[in-house]
């Protein structure tokens, strides 16, 4: 399991509509996002030109807790959609949100890059949400892990 926690200087009100509001959740991770935050409801972004990542809302708890499942559709990670449940508590602190998020169902050599991916996409969250420039999408650069992982049996490149 991938767990990732990361302090931010806004209110609650201000940091949850960042994981259900498609114009949001693009700044901070993704090009372009359907999002449908409800029980059951579409949970789909696209990290970068061609790679989907895609779910299913599990909880919608407004402004306290979001749960959904996650996958890549094109297979360039062994991750397959749905197949994995991302855990998000906002814990409010008078001015101050508490994320807490909890990656649950990814196989092992997945568990690295993906917590290295939240805690780089937590930190552009949290600069957003306190005003602040989110800097160069992470997403933007090539992960040599990701290239690995994609020359693994069932990855892009068909091997």
């Amino acid at each position: 399991m991938v767990r990732s926690s990361v302090s931010i200087r806004a209110p609650v009100e201000v940091v949850w509509p960042f994981f259900i509001d498609p114009e949001l959740l693009v700044q901070w991770i993704g090009i372009d996002a359907d999002l449908e935050p409800v029980e059951g409801g579409l949970f789909r972004f696209e990290l970068k030109p061609g790679e989907f990542c895609s779910g299913s809302y599990l909880e919608v708890e407004p402004p306290s807790r979001v749960v959904f499942t996650w996958g890549w559709e094109s297979g360039a990670l062994p991750v397959p959609p749905g197949s994995s449940t991302v855990e998000v508590d906002l814990e409010a602190r008078g001015d101050i949100t508490v994320i807490h998020l909890a990656h649950h169902g990814l196989p092992g050599q997945m568990l690295a890059i993906h917590e290295e991916g939240w805690n780089r996409f937590l930190t552009r969250l949290a600069a957003l949400s306190e005003g602040r420039s989110a800097g160069e999408d992470p997403a933007s650069r090539p992960d040599p892990r990701v290239q690995e992982a994609r020359g693994q049996p069932g990855g892009a490149n068909g091997s």
